[in-house]
């Protein structure tokens, strides 16, 4: 009986062994369960969202930079063809004949077509007969409360270019003058191309320009205007004994005084004021 006792005592003691190891077992089991999910989860997931992030914030940025490089490129083009647009006056394709026919430089045309918006047309002059011909040049209509800014604008242009800009028609009435432009340096060619004289026969193309001559030995002046039967010239110096020139002024061209200020005086005055003299012979 003893002896039964000691086994049945010895099987349950072994029974508790058992059951305390498999409560190890499972508790070590659910800790290393845990231990790996967690890992393989917090792994996961670190994956996941540095990956998600990752991709996130590569898309972005390219489609940023695609953004940024497209506006900037849409804009420099615009930019660029805004300028090349805009600014640059065309040449009609009359325009673009008259410079052929007269040998005249192209740049020349786009100078005055940019300054005047106009269109251009073959200049026209007089020969010794006072009969209208074609002339050598070009010419473009201006609003006469432009002519004076205009021309100042083109004759600053078109010098350096060996080409001369002088007005060739006034017309108070219609409000509208015309400029025209010449090949060359020699001022006196605006004569020459206009054929300016005088009404009394003894005052010829050739006595004009030999006066002008004359008076550039006293004053330093420029050709700005010319026709048939006027000339105005601009003076850069005056000359010293001024009512001694314009007395001569008025036996050379009466008009001068007569249909302008009215006597040598107010001349003198209207010389020194603008710095201009207007010579006509109607």
């Amino acid at each position: 009986m003893k002896n039964i006792c000691l086994r049945l005592h010895s099987a349950l003691a072994l029974a508790g062994t058992a059951m305390l190891l498999m409560g190890a077992s499972s508790q070590v089991n659910t800790q290393v369960t845990s231990s790996m999910t967690s890992s393989v989860t917090s792994k996961t997931t670190t994956s996941l969202v540095s990956r998600t992030t990752g991709s996130l914030a590569s898309k972005m940025t390219n489609s940023i930079a695609s953004s940024v490089k497209s506006s900037v490129t849409s804009s420099a083009t615009t930019s660029v063809l805004s300028r090349s647009t805009g600014s640059q006056p065309e040449l009609s394709p009359g325009a673009e004949e008259i410079a052929k026919l007269i040998n005249f430089d192209r740049q020349v045309l786009l100078i005055v077509k940019a300054e005047t918006q106009e269109h251009i047309q073959r200049l026209i002059g007089y020969d010794e007969d006072d009969y209208q011909i074609i002339a050598p040049g070009i010419a473009v209509s201006v609003q006469k409360d432009r002519t004076d800014r205009v021309l100042a604008a083109l004759r600053k242009k078109l010098l350096p270019l060996k080409y001369m800009a002088f007005i060739v028609e006034m017309n108070t009435g219609l409000k509208v003058d015309k400029i025209g432009v010449i090949k060359g340096t020699d001022q006196y060619e605006i004569l020459r191309i206009m054929h300016t004289d005088g009404s009394d026969p003894t005052i010829s193309n050739q006595e004009v320009i030999a006066r002008l001559k004359a008076w550039a030995k006293i004053a330093t002046f420029d050709i700005i205007g010319a026709d048939s039967d006027w000339v105005e010239i601009e003076f850069k110096t005056l000359p010293k004994d001024l009512k001694a020139f314009v007395e001569e002024v008025k036996e050379f061209s009466p008009d001068a005084v007569e249909q302008g200020p009215g006597s040598i005086a107010e001349l003198i005055k209207e010389i020194q004021r603008t710095n201009r003299l207007f010579l006509s012979w109607e």
